[in-house]
């Protein structure tokens, strides 16, 4: 109600709009018990031309009414679409800026698929919630209101005995209410786990081929949509109880108002066109009782999916920015870790009261086996991650202590899982600056030998590219990763396992590409392939999250420990001596 309320005028005509509609149609049966009694039962005693003048003022008045009411019921309509679907609007778009806003932990720890599923059918399910919901169930009950005045004014007696079913909606709808919005969110839950299954693996396809998973991968997604199915089957069966309920009651009211009515007209209480006028109204008493029914179990299945939206809206970012943060102001590029220590799970630290200095324009390598944390420090050095002690500075700034906007804008990432996005190849690259030219947008594609192989691409820069670039090869993908991190000219670098997924050839390219992007940058180098770290000035070895070596290449490799260890396993003894030089 509260992204609603902005469209209250919206929200408020419809309404009226919905009550001038229905109450058009208490006219008809009014209309109808007039012409019994003062036109049909007369006829014998009022003269030809006075029933017939009643006939057509009657008539006319109808048609007057429902010629009214098509542009009424149109407004009725589409005002109620235009609000709903205004909000829906409003709260997919918060929801996705939210989901933006929220730390990558949050991301790591849920599915894409569920998420998706969130942000698309869990907001589409819950779009009828103001026309089926608030509209609906407003003008229904100004309607019943008005319906129940008229009936008690044409006869209070049988106005009570019509009323005598009402009671029983209320115990129907307050006993399958809360079990059919329990029902509703258990499906919407599942459907996010199928959707989850089905993004990934439709992602992983390449790997369920290769493995011949096909056959275990359908009985996996056999099982999901069966429980699916049977959560829906069980949504299902309690909406269709609700629905005979309520129309069982509907059918009943009416029955007992013939009876009673017949009763009151045979002891000249009631005129017959009184009694068909009442039951012709008593109709639009059960209608929109019976749809206030049908809007009850709607709004619950609505409200399932909604709550599993405000969910995620109610889920507070780990990594915010302080009241009032400045933008960080990068001059030099000395970044410093002061005697951090961070893990992702409590009681698991992952980096242990970590010290490290690198000054402005100088590349420091962090080397290490794998789990020793060195791709923890690229993610908390742009802060996708918060410290859990020390700090982290840039030129003297804590990190934690201005805006996260200047702070990764200030820092050009190439990783490892080179992400691209289903466009052209000129709009990935313009991903790394928003407004570079189109000159500047080619400098960077030829500093990073993207222009060797455009002329192979069916529209060169305009070439549609795929979902993460699945038409490219691996080093082209890098490249154009370069290419976007030229373009956004960083003052730091990171540098996180750019080349370790790529052959010997493709990774000589790349790595003079890189060795062009680091020069007067301070760039922070993630490596395990050690042949792309040889030419930093300092490099660091991780061991535990801890630092137990540090110094120049040169310097490590001339004696004995870890560092010299792992460059004997990865280019072995007889290369030793060159390496040394």
């Amino acid at each position: 109600m509260g992204y609603a309320r902005r469209y209250w005028p919206l929200i408020g005509g419809s309404i009226v709009c919905g009550v001038l509609k229905f109450s058009s149609a208490l006219l008809l049966p009014l209309a109808m018990g007039y012409v019994i009694d003062h036109v049909i039962m007369a006829a014998q005693e009022v003269p030809g031309d006075v029933l017939a003048r009643r006939l057509t003022w009657v008539v006319s008045v109808l048609i007057g009414v429902y010629l009214l009411r098509m542009p009424v019921s149109f407004y009725r309509s589409y005002c109620a679409q235009l609000a709903g679907n205004r909000t829906i609007f409003d709260i997919r778009t918060d929801l996705y800026h939210h989901l933006q806003r929220l730390s990558l932990d949050y991301h790591t720890r849920n599915r894409t698929g569920q998420t998706t599923s969130r942000v698309v059918n869990d907001v589409n399910t819950a779009q009828g919630i103001l026309d089926r919901g608030v509209m609906s169930v407003s003008i229904d009950l100004i309607f019943l209101v008005g319906v129940v005045t008229v009936l008690f004014l044409m006869d209070w007696r049988l106005a009570a005995v019509s009323l005598c079913t009402l009671p029983l909606y209320g115990l129907v709808f307050g006993v399958l209410n809360p079990k059919l919005r329990l029902a509703s969110r258990a499906v919407q839950k599942q459907m996010a786990e199928l959707s989850g299954e089905v993004n990934e693996k439709l992602m992983g396809q390449p790997v369920v081929m290769a493995f011949v998973r096909e056959r275990s991968e359908r009985m996996r997604f056999f099982r999901a949509h069966r429980e699916y199915f049977r959560r829906v089957m069980r949504r299902v069966k309690l909406h269709v109880i609700m629905q005979n309920l309520a129309e069982f009651l509907t059918n009943l009211g009416p029955i007992v108002v013939i009876c009673y009515g017949t009763y009151l007209v045979l002891h000249d209480t009631m005129t017959p066109g009184g009694l068909i006028a009442f039951n012709g109204l008593v109709a639009h008493l059960y209608l929109p009782t019976r749809r206030l029914a049908d809007a009850s179990a709607a709004v619950q299945m609505h409200l399932s999916g909604l709550d599993r939206v405000f969910d995620i809206l109610d889920e507070a970012p780990e990594i915010q920015d302080l009241p009032g943060a400045p933008e960080l102001r990068v001059k030099a590029g000395h970044i410093e870790l002061d005697r951090i220590s961070f893990g992702y799970n409590e009681g698991q630290p992952v980096l242990r009261d970590l010290s490290l200095d690198i000054a402005p324009g100088q590349a420091v390598a962090i080397v290490g086996r794998s789990g020793a944390g060195k791709s923890t420090i690229a993610k908390l050095v742009p802060r996708f991650y918060d410290v859990n002690e020390g700090a982290i500075r840039i030129d003297g700034q804590d990190i934690r202590e201005v805006t996260q906007h200047s702070l990764r804008a200030s820092i050009g990432m190439v990783m490892q899982d080179t992400i691209l996005f289903n466009g052209t190849i000129r709009e990935n690259i313009h991903y790394g600056r928003r407004g570079a030219t189109e000159v500047e947008m080619r400098e960077a594609a030829r500093m990073a030998h993207v222009d060797e192989f455009i002329d192979e691409m069916p529209e060169a820069y305009d070439t549609i590219i795929g979902e993460r670039g699945v038409t490219l090869s691996g080093g082209q993908k890098q490249r154009l990763s370069i290419a976007r991190a030229f373009l956004r000219n960083p003052r730091i670098l990171i540098l996180d396992e750019a080349t370790s997924s790529l052959d010997s050839h493709a990774e000589s390219i790349i790595q003079e590409a890189l060795t062009r992007l680091m020069e007067g940058r301070t760039t922070l180098v993630i490596a395990h392939r050690l042949s792309t770290i040889l030419d930093c000035d300092k490099v660091v070895y991780l061991e535990e999250g801890r630092m137990v070596q540090e110094g120049t290449h040169t310097d490590l490799i001339a004696r004995p420990g870890p560092y010299r260890d792992l460059c004997e396993e990865q280019f072995g003894s007889v290369h030793m001596e060159r390496l040394a030089g």
